[in-house]
């Protein structure tokens, strides 16, 4: 379980830096203290919802890993979860819609195995 619960964190990790990666695309204007943000894309509002996403589904993710340590379906629920959100982040980028919503239910459905893991 540790395993995905550091790759569900490295994934956060990642899509916290994507929004003001492609907002400023290499700009010096990254470093200062950023009282003007440039303006929004289509990429960047993709990446800022997908982030808001990541945050919600990770509330859920984190306290079912913990609470479901050592119980098989669990790490199964967990693995499903990491993959799909995996999945669900370059398709949302992408604008891919059927496909993402696809990913995203998968990741629920991880989400359910270890909560069902926990329930017994």
């Amino acid at each position: 379980m540790t395993f995905w619960i550091l790759l569900a964190l490295g994934l956060y990790f990642v899509q916290t830096l994507l929004p003001v990666a492609f907002r400023y695309k290499g700009s010096p204007d990254a470093m200062k203290s950023r009282d003007v943000m440039p303006e929004t894309t289509a990429l960047t509002g993709r990446a800022d919802r997908a982030l808001a996403n990541a945050i919600e589904a990770m509330i859920l993710f984190f306290p079912l890993a913990l609470l479901s340590q050592g119980t098989g379906g669990a790490v199964a629920g967990a693995a499903v979860f990491v993959i799909a959100r995996i999945a669900y982040v370059p398709l949302y980028l992408a604008g891919v819609p059927f496909l993402r919503t696809g990913a995203w239910l998968a990741g629920l459905a991880g989400l359910f195995l270890m909560a069902t893991s926990i329930i017994g």
